[in-house]
């Protein structure tokens, strides 16, 4: 009873609410209109367009919501509804489609232009009784999914999703599937089961048959990527799912009910098929699980100077064996809720690698301890759980840790950027007439990406802490200063009070990063020979987004020191005789702690703007947008957090110098920092030779040398000469090095080598392999790196 009572109240409330805002079309001649939905001119989509060009579900949508708006008899259901089933499909397993087919009318720019159609005083929209309508009609049809992880891919064409507000009735419904099977008619309301050959994006073809016996052709798009069960027929890739039997409290995060997490993980092992020398490595951020498997593994791609080779392949070369985990989109049992699992909290996905530690020491084989990289946000992960591992005193068993660009002090996504892109996703909502504006194919960067629980966690300014306006767009100008999520503060905490370091301690821990280690700064496109600073601005765009209204957007960095700038501007700016809608103004500050510059220009791993934006359209406003910028690239891993650098009070310098660093200053033992800035979990020639040193132990094999004794090379990758260093004199050293061909480019006998040797050499750049053999066939072997 008590629910009825508050469901009525609150139905009460919304219709009073209803009836006070007021209707701006209640004085508006409508009786000359040949149809009954009168759609007006959007500032972020070309409506005619879409009868022209493939397009995919955030198209669709964005048709679907001008169409509902625009329908004076309101027979559409909310947009939301289909969001819900688009969601739902990853439950029923079956992917919905939707067609779209509407006759509706504009108001010509010529009507508005001589004031035919004008605001009055009262606020409601006017027309003189002339002729003002011009009629068009717009037919689209779509997968409710921009992706889908299978090749045999089930889909459903509901009657119910069938939306048409014409005079004409729809006959049938053809489709291609891109399957080489051309159309076939669709029974509606059944599944229908389509096996691809091969992944990629499909160019799904509609032919729809009217009453009328006309026949309109339309497509779209979907990805289709390898499923697990894919890979195994493929290639006999077993990938094997994990649910953890831990679950980690989130309660200081807000959530209510924790659950443990699922994920995924492949063995690839060496020539020998026996576990016995494990790597780990664990994927970062991830959302919509872009990365496969497989495409987690090609991450150890890098051009060795003739053509591209794999880390993963080199090591399983010495007889290691890589285990790869994966954290992908998953259906929870529980609840039945679809979690994200590349974007997920790093305690959920550290759990996981926890078991699959545990998993992976019961089963190999031999006492070789374990070796464990965690590139980018897989680095989090990696360290939450061997602190773990150490606080609960579990056997972790492993001997060396590589951190990869991982963002020990926070990432960053410039806050110019998140203010922008949340203002066009979601701060066009109420545009007077032309109602809801905002851009759809944005708000999954907002919504699965910039405010996913990993996001929240990791960013080190977060547009979320700037806003405190109702609209949910605009920022407080007196929050200028870095504003990261509270999740950050709670992840920080716990991380570091696992162990007395926050670090793992019974671990050799070494660190690579792809910003530049001697604080270069990254170059403007515009400009190349500049390169950009505190305060530089990226965006100065003036976008023509159709006749009477253009987007006026500049973008800044964060400022130096102590200063504080408009770093984001938007404008969309109506011409003075458009009387839909009023110019709309966002602009945000940003300012910058006395002890640093701004963030965004500091030397880190480079994230490609590009990469934010993979599944959008970028022929219209979007890629304007993206066209405008004068940099491709922004500061997402600064160096100062991938090395750790010690700080004062919490006080972080991101413009720190590394140069001169010591284990003294930083948590790692050993570091691979290259001079120039490079993209964010980049491998070259020379990290992979620190990886490789680190990974194969520079020990001479069955040596029955003292502890103390050792044999290495000063410096890798070498340039010109290669200088070796050893503790003590071996005689007849036979000294070999090998091209990643096989090819023996050097060959020498020394009659003795004792402490520091130098040996000139001219060898073209690329990966080697080199052999220090001793007259007792001892044997020491290294990768080598020419520059």
């Amino acid at each position: 009873m008590k629910k009825f009572y508050f469901a009525l109240v609150l139905l009460v409330t919304l219709s009073v609410v209803a009836q006070d805002k007021k209707d701006p079309l209640l004085n508006f001649d409508t009786s000359k209109m040949e149809t009954s939905v009168l759609v007006h001119k959007s500032p972020v989509v070309n409506l005619q367009n879409y009868n022209e060009k493939a397009i995919n579900v955030f198209a669709f949508y964005q048709a679907y919501k001008a169409m509902s708006q625009g329908d004076l008899d309101k027979r559409l259901l909310p947009l939301e509804h289909l969001k819900m089933l688009s969601k739902q499909s990853y439950i029923t397993k079956a992917i919905p489609l939707a067609i779209l087919h509407s006759e509706y009318e504009m108001i010509t720019d010529e009507a508005m232009q001589n004031n035919s159609v004008y605001k009055d005083a009262q606020g409601y929209l006017i027309n003189d009784g002339s002729s003002i309508f011009e009629r068009k009609y717009l037919t689209v049809a779509s997968p409710l999914r921009a992706k889908h992880k299978g090749l045999q891919t089930t889909f459903n064409l509901s009657s119910s999703n069938i939306f048409n507000t014409s005079e004409a009735s729809i006959l049938s419904v053809e489709v291609d599937f891109n399957d080489g099977n051309d159309f076939r008619t669709l029974s509606l309301n059944e599944n229908i089961t389509i096996t691809y050959s091969d992944a990629g994006q499909k160019l799904i073809g509609f032919k729809i048959t009217l009453d009328t016996g006309e026949v309109l052709y339309r497509n779209s798009t979907i990805d289709i990527t390898y499923s697990n069960e894919d890979l195994y027929s493929r290639s006999s890739q077993v990938v094997t799912t994990i649910t953890s039997s831990i679950t980690p409290d989130l309660s200081p995060y807000g959530v209510t009910t924790s659950y443990p997490g699922t994920g995924e993980y492949e063995l690839f092992l060496s020539a020998d098929n026996v576990l016995d020398k494990p790597i780990f490595l664990v994927d970062g951020f991830d959302p919509d699980d872009g990365r496969s498997i497989t495409g987690i593994y090609d991450l150890l791609n890098f051009n060795d100077g003739s053509g591209t080779s794999n880390l993963g392949d080199l090591v399983r070369e010495e007889g290691f064996d890589v285990i790869i985990l994966n954290f992908p989109i998953y259906v929870r049992a529980q609840d039945n809720a679809v979690v994200d699992g590349g974007a997920d909290f790093i305690e959920r996905n550290a759990m996981l690698l926890v078991d699959l530690i545990n998993l992976i020491n019961t089963d190999k084989i031999g006492n070789e301890q374990n070796v464990v990289i965690g590139p980018s946000m897989g680095g989090l992960i990696s360290r939450y759980a061997l602190n773990y591992m150490e606080n609960q005193n579990m056997n972790h068993d492993t001997r060396l840790w590589i951190s990869f660009d991982a963002p020990h002090h926070g990432a960053n996504v410039p806050i110019g950027f998140q203010h922008q892109f949340n203002f066009l996703a979601f701060g066009l909502d109420d545009f007077w007439i032309l109602g809801d504006q905002n851009v759809e194919e944005l708000q999954p960067i907002i919504d699965g990406m910039l405010k996913s629980p990993a996001a929240r966690q990791m960013l080190t300014d977060q547009f979320e802490s700037h806003i405190t306006n109702s609209d949910g767009v605009t920022f407080n100008s007196a929050l200028a200063l870095p504003q990261p999520y509270y999740f950050k503060d709670v992840f920080d905490n716990r991380l570091n009070n696992l162990t007395a370091t926050g670090y793992p301690e019974l671990i050799r821990n070494v660190s690579i990063i792809n910003g530049s280690g001697i604080n270069n700064r990254y170059q403007n496109n515009a400009s190349p020979s500049n390169a950009l600073l505190p305060g530089s601005q990226i965006l100065d765009a003036n976008i023509n987004v159709m006749t009477g209204a253009d987007l006026k957007v500049k973008t800044y960095f964060t400022p130096n020191a102590g200063t504080q700038i408009e770093m984001s501007k938007v404008h969309l700016d109506f011409a003075w005789w458009f009387p839909l809608a009023n110019d709309r103004i966002n602009n945000a500050s940003a300012a910058s702690y006395s002890y640093s510059d701004g963030i965004d220009a500091a030397s880190g791993g480079l994230f490609d703007i590009l990469g934010l934006t993979t599944d959008l359209d970028t022929g219209g406003l979007v890629g304007e947008f993206l066209g405008a910028l004068s940099t491709d690239y922004f500061n997402f891993i600064p160096s100062v957090s991938a090395m750790a650098l010690n700080t004062t009070n919490n006080e972080i310098n991101w413009f720190d110098t590394l140069a001169g660093v010591t284990t003294n200053d930083t948590p790692f033992v050993n570091w691979y920092m290259p001079d120039d800035n490079e993209p964010h979990v980049t491998l070259t020639n020379a990290n992979v030779a620190f990886a490789l040193t680190e990974i194969i132990q520079e020990t001479l094999s069955n040596s029955p040398l003292r502890s103390d004794d050792f044999i290495k090379i000063e410096k890798n990758p070498i340039e010109n000469e290669l200088v070796i260093i050893n503790s003590y004199t071996i005689n007849e050293a036979s000294i070999t090095i090998v091209d990643i061909t096989g090819k023996i480019v050097f060959n020498k006998t020394f009659d003795s080598l004792s402490g520091r040797t130098v040996i000139p050499l001219d060898l073209d750049s690329g990966l080697y392999v080199l052999d220090v053999i001793t007259q007792d066939h001892l044997k020491y072997r290294t990768k080598l790196v020419s520059k």
